[in-house]
């Protein structure tokens, strides 16, 4: 039976319904993304500032803003854009800056956020078909950084300094919290959409 895409020439981004879509060794499209769990609220200056501390200067944790989009992986294979959701299934939505992706190397996969119509990556997990899967987060992070600069994109997940962290609700709508990965930890796919991910922990304020 042929395969049938749907096709948003727009964008140059191919969404496939059950299709499976090799990338790199250990990692096929689609997948269901590691999904943090669920911290306490980030509402008291004391607490928030023993957070900014254990994360940033003792390197316990690699710190992330959380986006207020829309959970979403994109790879690049053989000239083609994919972008799925976290539920492992199409994501159907414009993404509006597809097309700038091409010009990685094939077989390149990241997990990010859909926001205003933009992918913007915060973690890399495959580049040329190597992949990253068992590198630590802050390899991932850094790396995915580094391929956001060069694509000419704006990179979105800086380690939040404290004042920015004090801030708290002030940051809405663009930014809903932050996403704690654990330093050193691999990137582990799960097995539905409900699990989620001992080595990532989401912390919110109150909007």
């Amino acid at each position: 039976m042929p395969l049938k895409y749907n096709v948003d020439y727009s964008t140059d981004a191919v969404y496939s319904e059950g299709v499976k879509v090799d990338i790199c060794a250990g990692l096929t499209l689609p997948f269901y993304p590691m999904r943090p769990t669920r911290g306490r609220i980030l509402e008291r200056a004391p607490n928030i500032k023993q957070l900014y501390y254990e994360t940033v200067e003792e390197h316990r944790w690699v710190m992330q803003p959380k986006l207020n989009g829309d959970r979403a992986c994109l790879a690049v294979v053989d000239g083609k854009v994919y972008v799925q959701n976290r539920y492992g299934g199409c994501y159907r939505m414009k993404v509006a800056n597809a097309r700038d992706f091409l010009s990685l190397p094939n077989r390149t996969c990241f997990d990010g956020e859909v926001f205003k119509q933009n992918f913007y990556p915060f973690e890399l997990l495959c580049c040329n078909a190597k992949s990253f899967l068992r590198a630590e987060a802050q390899e991932r992070v850094r790396l995915a950084k580094d391929m956001t600069l060069f694509i000419g994109h704006p990179w979105l997940f800086e380690t939040p300094s404290l004042p920015w962290l004090l801030r708290r609700s002030k940051n809405l709508p663009a930014f809903e919290g932050v996403v704690l990965k654990a330093f050193a930890s691999p990137y582990i796919t799960l097995g539905s959409a409900t699990q989620s991910s001992a080595n990532w922990m989401k912390r919110r304020w109150r909007s």
